[in-house]
């Protein structure tokens, strides 16, 4: 039976993303690492190069079609995929070679998805091919906003990935909540401290008696998730209408406004439980009863803005095939 070509490119790319994971997790010796690199990245040209001589699954697809300004119908699968192992292939020497850093973070899973969503790309069903836009926009946007942004910052001002955390959490989420508290008329604060000793966001909150500190990691102050739903909605947008006009633009502005207030409610709610009923209410609500709050307000307004647009959509249309007025 005749191997198919896209099941190699599958082959080659799951081989690189393990290659990349014994690295990244200290399970294998680095030899073995570049072996597997080399075998991976071997079967995945091939079988892109082969793939690139029939008609693209994906020729529907957004990225396809973007792409194919700028290059032939032919070259934009093996372009692609060839710039997904481009990307894992320079991201594993900057990582192996240059910073020395064996250990697996956020930013590594998500370019090594990325990367692999692009070297997929065009072997899925052309049915498929709003899953496969939405796949690689979504990897792309949180390659920009949790990589290419952050790097970017620490390289230009020379401050860990720690301050700059920091900072963001402080005046994007910290401050904002204890605002809030402070209108309501609760005895509130909050202290940033860059000593490197414990977190470095501190909420200072009375509890009867007692005034209690409530230190702000990168995972409680939601700024991770609040770039995820964001990102997640921009592909959405972007994937499901296919253009940005002064609709799209008014509903991302919303979606970035309303996923950092969601964010903000939900921390506002988590330190209210400890003002009235004491730190294991606290506990009790940010570990089970948070992140619902979270996910429902951003669902919701998902719904009613994707409802809103497409509203829009079924009248421009409307309006398009509308026959010419008469004139008399």
């Amino acid at each position: 039976m005749k191997f198919q070509r896209e099941w190699l490119l599958l082959l080659g790319s799951l081989i690189v993303a393990g290659a990349l994971y014994g690295h990244y997790m200290g399970h294998s010796a680095l030899l073995v690492e570049i072996v597997m690199l080399g075998i991976g990245l071997a079967l995945a040209i091939y079988a892109s190069t082969s793939i690139a001589a029939k008609e693209p699954a994906a020729s529907s697809g957004l990225l396809f079609k973007f792409v194919s300004r700028y290059v032939s119908k032919e070259s934009c699968a093996l372009v692609i995929s060839g710039f997904g192992l481009l990307l894992l292939f320079a991201w594993s020497i900057w990582k192996i070679l240059i910073l020395r850093t064996p250990d697996m973070r956020l930013e590594d899973f998500i370019v090594t998805l990325f990367g692999i969503s692009l070297l997929l790309y065009n072997t899925s069903p052309t049915k498929t091919h709003m899953v496969q836009d939405f796949t690689v926009l979504y990897l792309m946007f949180l390659t920009i906003v949790f990589v290419i942004i952050w790097r970017t910052y620490s390289l230009v001002t020379g401050e860990s990935y720690v301050g700059i955390t920091a900072y963001a959490e402080y005046y994007v989420v910290t401050l904002p909540v204890t605002a809030i508290l402070s209108f309501f008329g609760f005895n509130v604060t909050s202290e940033l401290n860059l000593s490197g000793f414990g977190l470095s966001n501190i909420i200072n909150y009375w509890h009867g008696d007692a005034m209690l500190k409530l230190g702000i990691g990168t995972g409680c102050s939601g700024l991770y998730s609040a770039g995820l739903f964001f990102s997640a909605f921009l592909a959405f947008v972007l994937v499901r209408y296919r253009r940005i006009d002064k609709f799209t633009s008014i509903a991302l502005g919303i979606g970035f406004a309303l996923t950092w207030l969601s964010n903000i409610i939900r921390m506002v709610i988590t330190i209210l439980a400890g003002i009235l009923w004491g730190p294991p209410t606290l506990e009790f609500v940010h570990a089970y009863i948070g992140i619902l709050i979270f996910v429902g307000f951003v669902t919701l307004f998902w719904v009613l803005v994707a409802r809103w647009l497409d509203k829009v959509s079924e009248n421009r249309l409307e309006e398009e095939h509308l026959p010419e007025a008469q004139t008399v």
